[in-house]
Order: C-alpha cells, then structure tokens, then sequence
C-alpha cells in the first residue's frame, strides 16, 4: 500500500506541471482537429506522441526537482558538533608499578648500636653485612610498597578540572594489608583541583604501603603472602568539571601481579636466613612455590 501511494503521489506532481498540461491541451486539440475537419487528417501517433512527450518531460522535472531536494536534505544539512569532555586514564607504557621492600635494619641504627656497645650482647655483623645476636641472626621484616604509574590525558573538545581522585583494591586478607597513600605528581601530593587543557598529559603515581594489619605479627603476615592472589585489581575513581560547568565520573581498572612482591620477600628471606617464614609462605630454604 505504501509503493501504491507514493506511485499515486508521484503522478499527481507530473500532472501538475506546466509542460505536462500544455501537452495535454495540444493532444486534445490535435484529435479535435481530427475528428472535426477532415481534410486536416493527421496521422493518430501525432497527437498520441504531444501526449507522451509531455507526460515524460514532467516525470523528469518531477525526478529532477526530488532530487535536488534530497541532495539538500544529505549535503547541505548544516551540522553543528556538540564539544564533549573525556578524558584517558592508562598505565604508563613499559613503567606500570613496581614493588619494593626496604632494608630490615631501616631504622634500627640505635639498636644495633646499643647492642654493639652491650658487653653482655655478643653481637656482629658478617661479611655478607647479616647482623648476629647472640649466635642467631637479628631480622625485621622489610616494608613493603607499591608504586602504580599512570597517565591522565584531556582527549576531549574542551579544558577541564580533575576534582578528586580516589583509588581502592579488592585484597582482602586478615594480616597481610594493601594501604593506599595517596597520589603524587611530580613526587608531591596531587592537589586538586588539577587544570587539563585539551590535549594535556600529565603523569601520576598512586602509593600503597604493605602492612601487617594491628594486631597481627611477622609470622601471620608471612602465611598470608601465601594466601596472595595471583593478580590484585585496583579501581580510580575521578570526578572532572569541564569548562561548561559539565560534571562527569570515570572509574578505570588497573591489575597489578603480585609475583615480584612475593619474590622481593622470599630472596630477603633467604638472604637472612628466615626458615620459618619462607615454610610459613610455601617456600623452602632452596626450592620455590609453584
């Protein structure tokens, strides 16, 4: 039904034109002339003809006129671009995070060097720089951290303002604590709000301190790093303001491996001598957990 009514509306513009009624009017006339006077006989395809070509110039003007209208309806339309506001959160290509744990006598200078001074304490340092007390080996536990690295990128149409930033993970162990401490660029505290033109880059680090949860101890801490998942996932939330006074959230997710943090401690471990707890986190003295 709908081909009929458009077929039906096309006719009707071609009977409407001009060229279409002029031909009209001369192919009644010439078979007026025919059946009226004879002796102005004309062949019949004459007037047959007028009417045919008049019909077929109005379907062209008719073709040509729809045309032009839809070509202005595809190609003149005007289009106005609405600017929007986003922006790209990723890791830092070939720099993503990194662990490390810090020296286990970070800190005790003023032990060691009462017990040195002690004449009750025998006590020493061997040539590997291992601190001996009383013929066992003096030991505590590394502190562990997590450095991620990451880029914030304006990749929208319009400047904007980073609000906030707030960072999360989803371990969940009873000793063994993943703490974030904040979000640094260039090495000091991210304050807000951060201004990005577009196109801007800028490069950020968010610090987590591993702990040993209150109330817990080494040997707990240690049976937990061999509850650690194999992959933590950590999740950005930012809140921007685009220069239209625009709101907008993103929330990324990152994953992090926690193999170079169990690696950092197993070679402290073995390096001072801590059987206990390398068989506490699945390890032996020589042989690794797979």
């Amino acid at each position: 039904m709908k081909h009929v009514s458009e077929l039906r509306t096309f006719i009707v513009a071609i009977l409407k034109k001009p060229v279409s009624l002029i031909s009209f009017l001369l192919g009644i006339a010439a078979l007026s002339v025919q059946l009226t006077l004879s002796e102005f006989s004309l062949p019949q395809f004459y007037s047959c003809g007028i009417l045919f070509l008049g019909f077929a110039w109005s379907a062209f003007q008719v073709f040509r006129d729809l045309s032009l209208e839809y070509q202005k309806v595809i190609y003149t339309q005007p289009f106005e671009k609405i600017p929007k506001s986003n922006i790209s959160i990723s890791f830092i290509e070939r720099n993503e995070y990194r662990y490390s744990i810090s020296d286990p006598y970070t800190g005790q200078n003023n032990n060691i060097t009462k017990m040195l001074k002690n004449k009750k304490v025998k006590s020493h340092f061997d040539e590997r720089g291992v601190f001996h007390v009383n013929g066992k080996i003096y030991y505590c536990m590394g502190k562990g951290n997590l450095e991620i690295n990451i880029q914030l990128q304006n990749i929208g149409d319009v400047s904007l303002d980073v609000l906030s930033m707030d960072v999360d993970n989803d371990l969940d162990l009873n000793h063994l604590l993943l703490i974030p401490m904040g979000i640094y660029f260039a090495g000091d505290n991210l304050r807000f709000p951060m201004h990005l033109k577009k196109g801007d880059l800028i490069n950020v680090q968010i610090r987590y301190k591993v702990s040993i949860n209150r109330g817990s101890h080494e040997g707990l801490f240690a049976a937990d790093l061999h509850s650690l998942p194999r992959l933590i996932s950590h999740e950005i939330s930012t809140e921007t303001m685009d220069e239209n006074g625009n709101n907008r959230a993103y929330i990324s997710e990152f994953k992090t491996s926690t193999k170079p943090l169990i690696d950092l401690y197993v070679k402290q471990w073995r390096e001072y001598g801590q059987e206990e707890y390398l068989i506490l986190a699945g390890y032996g003295i020589k042989a690794g957990r797979q």
